[in-house]
């Protein structure tokens, strides 16, 4: 779990990505916390469903580097966005991370604020020396979610930017 100044951030296990899936308010209801926004479409669906219960049903992963992440408004009580990591660091120290929030909720500052308390995490753990993530060129709020939390362009590759963050 991770604390920032309006969000708890919590790893979801995989018993708590069933209940993600299954039903839209079961996951809430299970943690004590108010309907919200919170909705699974694609390709989130796909990515959790093909990536993310197969690699958490494979004890040999990091689970937290597996699964998905949800921010939590603790004035609100709901689920506000979601991450994840994209695995465990590689052979240079790097991971991925992709992150989302829901379109009711856009330009509150919840995206900026998950990313930092996530990227803060993750440059504490052993063998992480940089974070990347990759954004459409034209989706410039997300470009500005990661320069605000110090990431810099490295990178393009047809429509994706590529940016990095030294730990």
């Amino acid at each position: 779990m991770i604390e920032t100044s309006r969000l708890t951030i919590i790893p979801l296990t995989l018993d708590q990505i069933r209940l993600h899936l299954a039903d839209r308010y079961q996951l809430e209801k299970t943690l004590g916390l108010k309907k919200g926004h919170r909705e699974v479409t694609e390709p989130l669906l796909s990515i959790i469903t093909h990536f993310t219960v197969p690699r958490l049903k494979d004890p040999s992963n990091d689970p937290l580097y597996h699964t998905m992440w949800l921010a939590i408004d603790r004035d609100k009580q709901q689920f506000v966005a979601e991450a994840k990591f994209k695995g465990e660091p590689d052979e240079t120290g790097t991971v991925e991370i992709g992150y989302g929030t829901y379109p009711a909720l856009w330009r509150n500052g919840y995206m900026s604020e998950m990313v930092g308390g996530l990227v803060n995490w993750v440059g504490q753990q052993p063998g992480v020396h940089r974070v990347i993530a990759d954004t459409d060129v034209e989706n410039v709020a997300s470009q500005k979610v990661l320069e605000k939390n110090g990431f810099a362009l490295f990178d393009r590759i047809e429509n994706m930017l590529w940016w990095e963050y030294i730990v």
